[in-house]
């Protein structure tokens, strides 16, 4: 944008005030531990057991121990895994999916 006529007064233009200020956008995604491809298998089949299927969660671990599955670090999967799994996916889905914060600072 440039001066397009009239009277130019330089000492007009170097009197405007400037405003300064400063916008923070901060999101909760950013922080998170990325999932294994195992993890990230088993907690969507959890998920679909439970939210689609509507299977209760000992279903859910026979079901996931009849197909081989066990725990990311090895052992059996029983309905308190199988709850923690689901539950902490679903913690991480509101976190990822939450709109980020935006701050504007004088």
């Amino acid at each position: 944008m440039g001066w397009l006529g009239g009277n130019f007064d330089k000492a007009y233009f170097d009197a405007i005030p400037t405003v300064n200020y400063v916008i923070k956008i901060s999101h909760k995604g950013l922080r998170f531990g990325a999932y294994s491809v195992y993890q990230k298998e088993l907690s969507d089949k959890v998920l679909a057991l439970r939210d689609i299927d509507h299977q209760t969660y000992k279903q859910i671990a026979d079901q996931l121990i009849m197909n081989g599955y066990r725990s990311p670090r090895g052992f059996d999967l029983g309905p308190e895994s199988v709850f923690s799994i689901y539950k902490k996916r679903k913690i991480r889905n509101t976190r990822l999916l939450s709109p980020p914060t935006i701050e504007v600072v004088w």
